[in-house]
């Protein structure tokens, strides 16, 4: 598993990094993470799916993702170079961007919603107004090209376009109407979401789920593209995380309280996956 926690370095009065029509038509593994800014993406082409906040999204041309400062999400595309996975990425300071957003209350009050919201949807489908996004990036991308430097206002403008779409199109939203029936993989991630702290007992999730215990964890990734327990072991340490930045709670419990056996596991795991020791990684985040 990669390092969970991605911290997005920000140059010297930087605000935006901008990553244009990422191109991957081999090797594509998607892997559990999050990090501590705004993550906008947009999908050229493709096919695959997104977990994040125990919902399973399609990837498809025309999809919008807005990811939270700290939200865990795993993206997965099926590759190939007859399918190449085509996307536009850019990281932002949500900070900043409010402020960039001043005189321009309706617009402001979306952004404000996405990045704060507690609304757990994330995708927005533009494939009937695909071209006009592409216009809008492609734009963006000439006008950043041409400069050594960003300019916050173009930056503002691409904002505005971007939230005109999705603050103004109902159609656009995911949870619009009736709301599907929930995949296996997410039965499996809301009884996660309940269960995780305690021992997780994979006769009790089947019987839930009324699926065979060989079947959970092969419909899963399937569905996912990713292990179930690679799952379970990203929103455990997302949680232990947010313990050792937010309580004087001692190691050894937080390990116990979200779910590991012993502390001496939870120090060997959480410093494989994120480089880094419980304690050193609180004295990082104080």
């Amino acid at each position: 598993m990669k390092q969970l926690f991605e911290p997005v370095l920000f140059a010297n009065r930087q605000s935006l990094i901008w990553d244009y029509r990422i191109y991957t038509d081999d090797h594509y593994k998607g892997y559990y993470h999050w990090h501590q800014c705004c993550e906008i993406m947009f999908v050229h082409g493709g096919q695959g799916s997104i977990v994040v906040n125990q919902q399973m999204y399609d990837i498809r041309p025309g999809m919008l993702f807005f990811f939270q400062p700290y939200q865990l999400h795993r993206i997965y595309s099926e590759v190939s170079p007859a399918c190449p996975f085509v996307r536009t990425i850019f990281y932002l300071d949500p900070h900043i961007a409010e402020n960039l957003l001043q005189g321009f209350s309706k617009r402001k009050a979306v952004f404000s919603a996405l990045w704060q919201g507690s609304n757990p949807y994330c995708g927005f489908d533009l494939g009937d107004r695909i071209e006009t996004i592409e216009w809008f990036y492609q734009n963006y991308n000439e006008l950043r090209m041409k400069s050594s430097e960003e300019d916050p206002e173009d930056i503002s403008m691409l904002l505005l376009q971007l939230l005109s779409c999705l603050g103004t199109s109902e159609q656009s939203l995911i949870h619009t109407g009736e709301r599907r029936n929930l995949r296996y993989s997410e039965q499996i991630m809301n009884w996660i979401e309940a269960h995780y702290q305690e021992e997780v007992n994979l006769d009790q999730l089947a019987e839930e789920t009324h699926l065979s215990k060989s079947y959970v964890s092969r419909i899963f990734h399937q569905e996912t593209g990713g292990r179930l327990v690679d799952y379970l072991t990203a929103r455990r340490l997302k949680q232990a995380c947010r313990l050792l930045g937010t309580t004087d709670m001692p190691v050894e419990q937080i390990g116990i309280a979200v779910g590991f056996p012993n502390a001496s596991y939870f120090n060997q795991l959480f410093k494989r996956v994120l480089g880094t020791t419980p304690l050193k990684y609180r004295k990082g985040n104080m």
